[in-house]
């Protein structure tokens, strides 16, 4: 999805139109990073709301050189999203369950249906949730999500690690239930 220049610059100067339409060009998108980030989908238009609020209040600091806009974008819905998870959705601390952190046998995750997949996404601990989102499905580098969740790349590194192992985990238990 290109975004023409001249409607960046049209927002920039605060063209009512212009926002409308940009906002119509990026939502189906945006509305997908922010699922897939927020613990609590029932958030998603919050967490929209807010994330525009910002996108046009600070749009005139995009740099087209550096990524295109609809990255830049998903960037602050993804750290509103981040946010988001941690004033809001996560009012508890949850229990590490050991069990779930051993290796797991089983077909590839990749032969998942996405719906499932997401299922499975939304139970694992947020610490684990948000390195592999943002490394996994996102791509970003242990370094950029070190400076993101305010934790060492050496962290990153290990919550990704142990994230695809519940991930295994949680997926052979749901294999294991769906057969009973």
């Amino acid at each position: 999805m290109e975004v023409a220049h001249s409607l960046i610059q049209a927002c920039v100067r605060q063209e009512r139109a212009a926002q409308k339409e940009l906002y119509l060009k990026l939502l189906p998108y945006l509305r997908a990073v922010a699922d897939r980030y927020l613990k609590d989908t029932s958030f998603t238009k919050d967490v929209l709301q807010e994330s525009f609020v910002k996108i046009f209040r600070n749009i005139h600091k995009y740099e087209a050189g550096k990524a295109p806009l609809k990255n830049w974008a998903a960037r602050i819905v993804i750290n509103t999203s981040i946010n988001y998870n941690e004033r809001v959705v996560d009012t508890h601390t949850e229990e590490l369950i050991i069990e779930l952190h051993e290796a797991a046998a089983g077909r590839p995750v990749e032969q998942l249906p996405d719906s499932t997949l997401l299922s499975i996404l939304k139970k694992m601990p947020k610490g684990y949730f948000e390195v592999f989102n943002l490394f996994v499905i996102d791509g970003y580098s242990h370094k950029e999500i070190s400076s993101m969740l305010g934790i060492s790349e050496a962290l990153s590194r290990k919550k990704l690690s142990r994230a695809r192992i519940w991930l295994h985990k949680a997926y052979s238990l749901s294999l294991t239930n769906t057969k009973k």
